[in-house]
């Protein structure tokens, strides 16, 4: 039983030490680097970029989309495949554009939770539609104090009640 006590202790001992050691950033700044990181996020999306996805992206991500699964979505493979349907209807000559509503982090060590409302504008075949929903989206940290690496961890999207929402909650 000696063992695992002594071991307990150096674990404290080292994570008190890297606590010791770290600068200190403020936090106005690490928000700035989660709200860089969610708009490069989107944006691969958006864009059909999977090397920015990935980049931005934990392997073992974990969604709720109600437009389009009743159960949750595991895993990056899955939005790798969407990314590239959307490139490829892009490629076609839409547009597609997101703003971020009212957004807010909340910081927790090495975890970020962002809040926001996002709207999407399309002009697809001529025509432009407005789609918007809440999203909460969890970044993790697993970088280092001087190089932090904020990588999407979950994303849970709502319906917000708009004739466009309404139609696609109507199908």
């Amino acid at each position: 039983m000696t063992e695992p006590e002594e071991l307990q202790i150096e674990l404290f001992e080292d994570v008190r030490a890297r606590k010791e050691a770290r600068p200190v950033k403020r936090g106005a700044s690490r928000r700035r680097e989660v709200l860089e990181v969610l708009e490069k996020n989107l944006r691969s999306v958006l864009e059909g970029d999977v090397e920015l996805y990935r980049a931005t992206t934990a392997d073992d991500v974990t969604f709720f989309e109600w437009y389009i699964s009743p159960e949750r979505i595991d895993g990056i493979d899955f939005h790798l495949r969407e990314i590239r349907v959307h490139a490829s209807v892009l490629g076609e000559g839409g547009a597609i554009e997101h703003e971020i509503l009212n957004p807010k982090v909340q910081l927790y060590g090495p975890v970020a939770i962002v809040t926001y409302t996002l709207m999407i504008r399309s002009a697809l075949g001529g025509k432009v539609t407005h789609r918007s929903h809440h999203e909460t989206r969890v970044f993790r940290d697993t970088g280092t104090p001087e190089a932090p690496e904020w990588k999407l961890v979950h994303c849970h999207k709502s319906p917000v009640a708009t004739a466009d929402s309404l139609e696609v909650l109507r199908g």
